[in-house]
């Protein structure tokens, strides 16, 4: 730094002298000069360019001020002397680019602005929230019924529709009936032509059982008692029942009361007046078909009819204690048997 020893003169041109002086030094060094001196001839602060790419004009980098960048804000030139001007920083580019420097420290000439810095990218919106879409029923649920205690009310299985009964055990209420012999009384189950019910137990009372209205599929069913009738066909069709067991009804197990095909498989029968009967006094075709089968102690017989036309076959059944004959009322030509065993 070189110092300088100069003579000032006095009176009205001292000030503008040292203002001169100190611009000098500043435009040299970069420091910014103290806002001591008049405003210059500019008289007005200069606006600064906007923050941008690369200035046409070179100059200097204004962090260091540029030359004559007297007191201008963000990279633009300073007026002369403007009192209120900050010191010649170089406008913040929204790239890289700082604002070009006044030209001179007297002429007060605004340096060229930077272009303008390309603007920044908006925020990525959210994604959009995905609905949560209610679920829908399960085709053909229904209300679980109770583990126990009586049914005021049939439990109705529509078409194609399967009720598991799980094991659970059902008995009836008041509404539905006793479990004796009167003829009034309601079903715990009422299958539909082609429903399925299984995995379900019957305890007394059981009223009247479970109605079957023409195609049925049963299994696994348990009648802890029989009460009025076990199980009851009452609409055409075909009615299979594989697994279970019935015992302790005072008249039939099973009572057919339509044209009916009823099959019987891996069953157990015992303590009853008849294992199956068709309706007294109809002359229907009704085909029975016993296999697989464990069927004691029925008073009358395994199967009754009052029907030339109807037909019994049975086969790999266990049988014993059947009181008057094993088919009562059944054409010898319309029964078949075989590998069946009494014991």
């Amino acid at each position: 730094m070189t110092k300088l020893s100069l003579s000032l003169p006095r009176g009205r041109w001292a000030n503008t002298c040292i203002f001169v002086l100190v611009a000098a030094c500043g435009a040299e060094t970069g420091m910014a000069p103290s806002p001591t001196g008049e405003a210059g001839a500019a008289g007005t602060k200069t606006t600064p360019p906007q923050a941008g790419a690369d200035s046409p004009v070179a100059g200097k980098p204004a962090v260091t001020g540029g030359h004559g960048g007297m007191n201008a804000p963000a990279g633009g030139s300073a007026g002369v002397a403007a009192m209120s001007s900050n010191a010649g920083s170089g406008g913040t580019a929204g790239a890289t680019s700082t604002g070009g420097a006044g030209a001179a420290a007297m002429s007060g000439n605004a340096g060229s602005s930077g272009v303008a810095g390309t603007a920044g990218a908006g925020g990525a919106g959210g994604s959009a929230g995905a609905p949560a879409a209610g679920s829908g029923g399960t085709a053909g649920s229904r209300t679980e019924p109770p583990k126990s205690g009586a049914l005021d009310q049939t439990i109705v299985i529509g078409p194609g529709e399967t009720f598991d009964g799980k094991g659970q055990r059902f008995t009836a209420g008041s509404a539905l009936g006793d479990g004796s012999q009167s003829e009034d009384q309601q079903p715990l189950f009422k299958l539909e032509a082609g429903a399925t019910l299984e995995n379900v137990v019957l305890g007394g009372p059981a009223a009247d059982g479970i109605h079957c209205y023409g195609d049925a599929t049963l299994r696994n069913i348990v009648w802890e008692d029989i009460g009025e009738d076990a199980l009851t066909i009452k609409g055409k069709g075909t009615v299979k029942l594989d697994g279970g067991s019935a015992k302790n009804g005072d008249d039939k197990v099973f009572q057919i009361n339509a044209e009916s095909r009823f099959e019987v498989s891996n069953f157990k029968a015992s303590s009853a007046g008849k294992f199956i009967r068709q309706n007294g006094g109809t002359d229907f075709k009704v085909e029975v078909v016993i296999d697989k089968c464990d069927i004691s102690n029925m008073k009358e017989s395994i199967f009754r009819t009052d029907s030339k036309t109807s037909t019994v076959e049975m086969t790999n059944t266990r049988y014993s204690k059947i009181g008057d004959e094993l088919f009562r009322g059944v054409s010898a030509g319309n029964i078949k048997q075989m590998n069946n065993t009494e014991y």
